[in-house]
């Protein structure tokens, strides 16, 4: 009876936050980013007096990784935050990691634009996109490719909420599969407004196909994220690399052929994935990273 009573008392000692953590992650990056992002589908449509500043949209990319550190702060003290940017520190998990992280987007988008070149009904698309400035050779190239992805790591803080501080908390309680699909709920719907956004790459895209891909993708994240010892290091240069070759390569959301053979390379991916390491770890030599 009094191991019962301190048990509920310690219980009810907890804040909220420690409480339900998750949650009011996910609800804190909302509403820290969704206004920001509001102001920007509002100004696009000509609905605002004046153009949002570039600080707006800086400030934007630095909100999720805030809301990682807020909450884990607030679960964990001082040393819930160390924990949370020490993932940034994973840099030893071998070559061919980083060949994935950073060319393995490449090859698939080059598959999809070949793919929907041969069997869409629209005039084939070159390989490399047309709205980036003109490339003076392979040098040109790669120093285009090489300052997007610096500006990608720098300003995207995504990586540090979605796989530094929310796929652990959830691989405490699912499997890493079970754990990838839930998450991606909330990666999904992170990028809602700019889906409403003139101009974007979302609003030329469908939202079905859009959200299938980025479903996959998130199992892909897990699988690379628990192979390499939890590195959001690693995560980082995925995510640069997303969108990076992107913007290099001729990546139309407005070609539904290019756009669903895109998503269901994604998928395919994800099932080789799920297939060759398991649904329980995502990994065949190490356990699913938990926090």
């Amino acid at each position: 009876m009094t191991t019962s009573v301190i048990a509920t008392n310690k219980m009810d000692s907890k804040s909220l936050v420690e409480k339900y953590p998750l949650p009011i992650f996910f609800l804190l990056v909302y509403g820290l980013t969704w206004p920001l992002m509001i102001v920007e589908v509002l100004a696009s449509r000509s609905l605002l007096p004046f153009q949002p500043p570039m600080a707006i949209l800086i400030l934007q990319a630095f909100m999720p990784g805030l809301a990682a550190v807020i909450v884990a702060g607030l679960t964990a003290g001082r040393a819930g935050i160390r924990a949370l940017l020490g993932k940034l520190l994973i840099a030893r998990v071998g070559f061919r990691w980083y060949a994935f992280a950073i060319f393995g987007l490449a090859a698939v988008l080059l598959a999809a634009i070949l793919l929907g070149n041969q069997f869409g009904v629209l005039p084939a698309l070159p390989i490399l996109s047309t709205k980036m400035p003109p490339f003076s050779g392979p040098i040109g190239l790669l120093i285009n490719v090489a300052l997007l992805f610096i500006f990608s790591i720098i300003f995207n803080t995504e990586e540090l909420a979605w796989r530094g501080f929310a796929l652990p908390r959830l691989q405490s309680k699912y499997n890493a599969l079970t754990s990838s699909l839930i998450l991606s709920i909330p990666w999904i719907l992170f990028h809602l407004p700019l889906f409403f956004k003139l101009g974007s790459s979302q609003a030329e895209s469908s939202f079905i196909s859009y959200a299938i891909g980025l479903a996959g993708m998130t199992v892909l994240f897990t699988w690379m994220f628990n192979n390499t010892r939890g590195s959001v290091l690693l995560a980082y240069l995925l995510h640069a690399s997303m969108n990076t070759w992107t913007q290099i390569f001729s990546i139309d959301g407005a070609n539904q052929t290019q756009s669903w053979m895109l998503t269901g390379l994604f998928v395919i991916l994800a099932v080789i994935a799920v297939a060759i390491s398991g649904a329980e770890n995502l990994s065949r030599t190490n356990p699913r990273i938990q926090e």
